[in-house]
């Protein structure tokens, strides 16, 4: 009786923790490391890299590209990995060799990806300017993968698209211009090759002296003029890796990767006000594109 008491006892100890490997100490990685702490329910470990503290784990939670990278590169075939806290595109470009691809056909490969899935920033634009009839945005040269994403969910929004796309050597203004002017609103796609400071600039720039609506990926977008940002805080972006990570406990197949269950909305009223548009409130906003929300 006493052995069967203890059963439970060394089941658990047995059972090795998950590992959050953070790619840095920055804050924004701090902050989804501990709203993680916060909602997942069981112990976890930490590590920050250089350190990656790895070898041991068999479940591990990469917060960010470089975390995601290295632990990739680590990856053992006793080991299970969820990445987290990066763009959908980077994501793809790490996978993209043999291994990656293997680890997400076992299914011990998954991700929750940093930006919104295109649907919904193309119906947030649409609430915005509901007479909207295409929409813009513009892709670099490693974003053939997001191009083909967000064509398909504009197509399937009834909106034409337009699309700059942008090289290493191209001018932004003059590629920008011409496809800005002639949408209804445009939605920058996340990719390190075109979304420097500089393009980003010009783009708030461009859509402001244009009157066309901006949607934004992140508050700081709505900060610095963006009619609207869409985004997921960290707190959000952590309660679905805790969900995820206690799904992991359950079934040794991971879920495929995903984009972000809630997000929150930023409105900049002033870029609102010149642009001449009468917009309700945020909550108002995010009942109405939560109320559209799919199934996924």
């Amino acid at each position: 009786m006493l052995l069967l008491l203890l059963l439970p006892i060394a089941g658990a100890d047995a059972s090795e923790p998950p590992l959050i490997l953070l790619s840095d100490t920055g804050t924004s990685y701090a902050a989804v490391r501990d709203a993680i702490e916060t909602h997942y329910p069981g112990p976890v470990k930490t590590a920050a890299l250089p350190s990656t503290g790895a070898k041991e784990a068999t479940l591990i939670m990469a917060v960010g590209t470089r975390a995601c990278e290295r632990a990739l590169f680590l990856a053992t075939d006793k080991q299970r990995l969820i990445c987290v806290y990066l763009p959908a595109a980077t994501f793809y470009e790490l996978t993209d060799a043999e291994k990656g691809q293997r680890l997400l056909a076992e299914k011990r490969l998954s991700a929750l990806f940093l930006d919104q899935p295109f649907d919904r920033q193309i119906r947030l634009g649409k609430l915005i300017r509901p007479q909207a009839r295409s929409v813009g945005s513009a892709v670099g040269e490693a974003g053939s993968r997001q191009y083909d994403a967000f064509a398909n969910a504009a197509a399937d929004a009834g909106l034409t698209l337009r699309v700059a796309r942008l090289g290493a050597n191209d001018n932004p203004v003059e590629a920008l211009t011409p496809v800005i002017e002639q949408s209804d609103f445009f939605v920058p796609i996340p990719d390190r090759s075109v979304f420097n400071r500089a393009a980003a600039k010009w783009i708030l720039y461009i859509t402001l002296r244009s009157q066309v609506p901006l949607i934004g990926f992140s508050a700081s977008y709505a900060d610095a003029g963006a009619v609207a940002s869409l985004y997921s805080t960290p707190d959000q972006i952590a309660r679905q890796c805790a969900r995820m990570l206690t799904l992991a406990e359950t079934t040794a197949e991971l879920p495929p990767p995903q984009y972000p269950e809630q997000f929150s909305i930023s409105v900049n009223r002033t870029a609102a006000r010149n642009l001449r548009l009468q917009l309700p409130s945020t909550e108002i906003l995010s009942a109405q594109l939560q109320a559209q929300e799919p199934e996924r």
